[in-house]
């Protein structure tokens, strides 16, 4: 146990301090070429360790993942702002939170979903992943549709087209199946 603990501080120590590392080397060697990569962008990178420190004792302690299996929840939490936050970083589309904000609730069905399948397979889980991960989806869909570039703004409605389709046909066979049990 005592082990497994020292290799936790110690792969969270090596990620820290390489990311410091390419930081700085970057920042200088990308230099005369007018690039600029230093914390200034890449800072984000700091919230995505801080999430993969949340997710990586799952992997240490397996063994005992059903006691721990809770860390999943902020995990992908903190992983996907650190995604969204980097993203907005790079690109300085710091107004895509007008429907990147969605991926919160979508991030806390992922979560659900990675509790189910890591843990006990409660349905209950499975349930409430269903759930809140669809509204994340659904709302992301809907202000991806309204705010986001133009790819985004056509994908958008297509994909709630392709789903009221599913749907659709999801009823109509269960309808059909009440109607002819025997066929």
């Amino acid at each position: 146990m005592q082990k497994r603990g020292t290799l936790f501080v110690g792969v969270l120590l090596i990620a820290f301090g390489g990311l410091f590392l390419v930081t700085q080397a970057g920042e200088a060697l990308l230099a005369p070429f007018n690039i600029y990569a230093g914390l200034g962008v890449t800072w984000p990178f700091i919230i995505l360790l801080v999430g993969f420190g949340f997710l990586l004792p799952l992997v240490i302690w397996w063994d005992r993942r059903e006691k721990i299996i809770g860390l999943v929840i902020p995990g992908t939490i903190i992983t996907a702002n650190g995604l969204i936050l980097l993203y907005q970083s790079i690109s300085g589309d710091w107004a895509s939170w007008e429907y990147l904000w969605s991926i919160e609730p979508l991030s806390v069905g992922v979560g659900l979903l990675l509790m189910y399948l890591l843990g006990e397979r409660k349905r209950g889980l499975l349930i409430a992943a269903g759930i809140v991960g669809g509204i994340g989806a659904l709302f992301f869909i809907i202000f991806a549709s309204a705010f986001g570039g133009i790819l985004i703004r056509l994908i958008g409605p297509a994909a709630l087209i392709l789903a009221g389709v599913l749907f659709i046909t999801k009823a109509v066979r269960r309808r059909g199946m009440k109607r002819y049990p025997n066929d």
